[in-house]
């Protein structure tokens, strides 16, 4: 993971992302883009002729507060000595980052915050990142104060494509854990799946020791389960495909997905 993009817009939670961005390029020696985007369509106005334009007070104000936050990267990365470069864009902020994406190895976001009723970044749609780019996306909790790369991991397995995909892309964290943990869950009605040793004997092929958890469904929901398991192992990242399902099955019927995008109090690496 040496190319890192980090979403930059100098709200609160923008904290959290830049730390967990540090962190990640010291582990990895990495180097960090800085992504701005404005979407100045929201601050058009039409004039009685049928005319648009934004006016030049709040133009002003814009590209003065988007070099207020410049200043502040600027001056904490002087102090890292990280390499890092500033990218901007003018338009809709998540097909932004689904652009500036496309020689990224991983970006930076931020979880919304549902106890607090709080969104981070409320242009911006984490889940049409997580599915129409190539990278994964790593999802941090508003408050994350930092990233332990070489902590606990766990890996919500379920055979799936999906879920195969974020083991891949999440290797190079991966190698540097403490611990590795798969956790999949048993459904007796299900058979015929993709076998879950099967995941265990592909990381082992890359140096990287695992312990395989099964638990059975029973009367809980997929996702208790998992994150039932993450607390009792204490991960402090969970790997997990994203949106195994449709999009449109999600929104209706509730998912994976969507629950720890809402309600995840540790880091996420999703891959779709």
């Amino acid at each position: 993971m040496k190319s890192i993009l980090v979403y930059a817009d100098g709200g609160k939670a923008f904290e959290s992302r830049l730390q967990v961005a540090l962190d990640l390029a010291r582990s990895q020696g990495g180097h960090i883009t800085f992504l701005q985007a404005t979407p100045l369509s929201g601050f058009i106005v039409m004039d009685p002729m049928g005319g648009s334009y934004v006016p030049a007070g709040m133009l002003e104000q814009l590209r003065a507060d988007e070099d207020k936050v410049r200043a502040i990267v600027e001056a904490q990365m002087n102090i890292e000595g990280l390499p890092w470069d500033w990218t901007a864009y003018d338009g809709d902020v998540t097909q932004a980052v689904i652009s500036a994406s496309r020689l990224a190895d991983v970006i930076v976001l931020s979880l919304d915050n549902s106890e607090r009723n709080v969104r981070p970044h409320p242009l911006l749609s984490i889940a049409d990142v997580a599915v129409e780019t190539r990278c994964p996306v790593l999802a941090v909790p508003t408050t994350l104060k930092s990233l332990h790369t070489g902590g606990k991991i766990l890996i919500a397995w379920d055979g799936s494509h999906e879920a195969a995909n974020a083991v891949r892309q999440a290797l190079p964290l991966l190698k540097n854990a403490e611990s590795v943990h798969l956790v999949t869950v048993v459904e007796p009605k299900k058979s015929g799946g993709f076998p879950s040793t099967e995941a265990c004997e592909y990381l082992s092929r890359h140096g990287v020791c695992s312990e395989l958890i099964e638990r059975e469904r029973g009367l809980l929901s997929i996702e208790e389960i998992i994150e039932n398991v993450a607390g009792e192992i204490g991960a402090d990242l969970l790997v997990m495909g994203a949106f195994g399902h449709s999009r449109l099955r999600e929104v209706l019927l509730g998912g994976v997905t969507r629950y720890f995008l809402k309600d995840s109090n540790i880091p996420l690496l999703l891959a779709h």
